[in-house]
């Protein structure tokens, strides 16, 4: 009878245990920087990364940005004046209606006064300058350097010291492979393969070993560090984007009405007048033809400029330049305060919508209060509300609460807020794209690159093929093999080749 007899191993003696030191501080630190450099160059971090970043483009999308001037404004002023305009505005969020997400619902009892701390604490309203989008985006431009400088190497290898000699179980399992046989010499044979290949202009290695000859031949062995520059390329673009966010400047929500003159916050001292807005139509078909805005630059009250801004016809001056981007009526007001002194008069541009009716507004903040006056303009013949001729202005104080509104009939006085309000006439308005983006040719850099990358990948592929030639009675057998994937027109070129070198060892001699 068998027994089985099962031992435990002995307890290490104290002179082994002495001969075995644990880790060192330094493995311990070469550890971990290994651990968060494999961590970096992961694809799962990299994706987690561009998550978040459309993620934070959605939360920029949805929620209204402050124009870059207000941000610009070093005394605050500017900002608080601008979050007192849009207290009154509902706040959009996204609701779930089956399931699936509706982008651009709008609560209309949340407004964006009620949110207006807690959204500037967290910097929603300037999401794209924020520290999360600046953070997530450094992490992505690391993460994409690690992820191209881990690859390098192996890249390098592969172009220039690739595997030759392959183990014979892969000529039967690799996605592309044939064999053939012919009756002819190992040596005859290799010299028929690399001239057949190198006709294909594949360059060859070739070693012996046990009298077998393996070959490795590819094609386009360079042109996988394409990818690396479609990565570099990444880079690039990220990095013009953000020498744009932070030395640049764009404001897309510019307005002025007819007549009036505005600061531009991205030049200092420098005023813009709009002097005529014109729009035109084609008399047949009604659409749109031509819009048209005549102004006028100045720097430090002196004109530097005189330009008609069209769509394909922007204003620039220095780095800036102001395209047209939209247009809509003004309301021409006159306020007066409880002296009679006139302390605003100007086009108020009915730039915005509201939600429940969709009918054009606009805000102006009134001199030397904290109070905002929103001007609700007609949707028409059929507006029972507010009738063509007429206007609607809301007075709201600083902490949003109304102050007192009334309805204004053109050319006729109407008492809101202690204030005398005139509704002088119907004009127009202009909207403008400001913009100074010192990284935009870092982008164009980068768009070449990348265009350039793809272009290189999918019109030339690094092409890898094996052979193996094994020595038999009367001739040898031929093994063909590539990683090349089954589709049709990766496996129809395999197949061209394998049919060429088929050909050519069947060939008589010195044929």
């Amino acid at each position: 009878m068998a027994h089985e007899v099962r031992t435990r191993p002995l307890p290490p003696t104290a002179a082994q245990a002495e001969a075995t030191p644990g880790p060192t501080i330094m493995d311990r630190v070469d550890a971990v920087l290994e651990g968060l450099w494999h961590f970096l160059a992961s694809m799962r971090f990299a994706m987690v990364l561009i998550l978040a970043l459309a993620f934070l483009g959605l939360i920029g999308s949805l929620i209204i940005q402050a124009p870059p001037g207000v941000l610009a404004d070093p005394t605050g002023e500017q900002k608080q004046q601008w979050l007192n305009e849009i207290g009154q505005m509902g706040v959009p969020v996204v609701t779930w209606l089956h399931g699936l997400p509706v982008i651009g619902s709008v609560v209309p009892d949340l407004r964006y006064k009620d949110v207006a701390r807690p959204f500037d604490t967290l910097q929603l309203f300037q999401i794209f300058n924020s520290i999360y989008f600046r953070v997530v985006v450094a992490a992505l431009v690391i993460s994409t350097v690690a992820c191209s400088v881990h690859r390098i190497p192996g890249m390098i290898r592969t172009a220039t010291k690739p595997r030759i000699d392959v183990a014979p179980g892969f000529f039967e399992h690799a996605p592309q492979h044939e064999a053939i046989v012919v009756r002819r010499s190992p040596a005859e044979t290799r010299s028929i393969l690399e001239a057949t290949l190198a006709g294909k202009r594949y360059r060859t290695l070739g070693v012996e070993s046990d009298g077998a000859v393996s070959l490795y031949a590819d094609r386009w062995r360079w042109a996988p560090f394409a990818g690396l520059v479609g990565h570099l390329s990444i880079v690039v673009i990220l990095a013009g984007g953000i020498v744009g966010a932070t030395m640049g400047y764009r404001e897309s929500q510019f307005t002025i009405a007819e007549g009036a003159t505005l600061p531009v916050a991205a030049e200092p001292g420098v005023t813009i007048q709009l002097l005529d807005f014109t729009d035109t139509y084609d008399t047949r078909t009604g659409a749109p033809s031509d819009y048209a805005s005549t102004v006028v630059l100045y720097k430090d009250g002196t004109e530097v400029d005189r330009h008609v801004i069209r769509v394909n016809d922007p204003l620039r001056y220095g780095d800036t330049t102001f395209y047209q981007a939209f247009f809509g009526s003004a309301a021409v007001v006159t306020v007066k305060d409880a002296t009679g002194a006139t302390i605003l008069s100007e086009g108020v541009p009915l730039a915005w919508r509201t939600t429940n009716d969709n009918r054009p507004i606009g805000s102006v903040s009134i001199p030397g209060t904290d109070n905002v006056a929103w001007i609700y303009g007609t949707n028409g013949a059929g507006d029972t509300s507010i009738a063509p001729g007429q206007v609607r202005m809301e007075v709201y104080n600083g902490d949003g609460a109304s102050v007192g509104e009334a309805l204004l009939d053109q050319g006729k006085a109407g008492t809101v807020a202690g204030l005398t309000a005139t509704f002088e006439r119907e004009s127009q308005f202009t909207g403008l794209n400001i913009g100074r983006d010192p990284g935009v040719g870092l982008v164009w850099l980068g768009s070449f690159l990348l265009f350039g990358g793809f272009v290189i990948r999918f019109t030339m592929p690094h092409k890898r093929l094996w052979a193996r030639i094994v020595p038999r009675p009367n001739g040898a057998v031929v093994g063909v093999a590539s990683l090349g994937s089954k589709e049709v027109a990766l496996g129809t070129e395999f197949e061209s080749l394998v049919n060429d070198i088929r050909q050519a060892l069947a060939a008589p001699a010195g044929s």
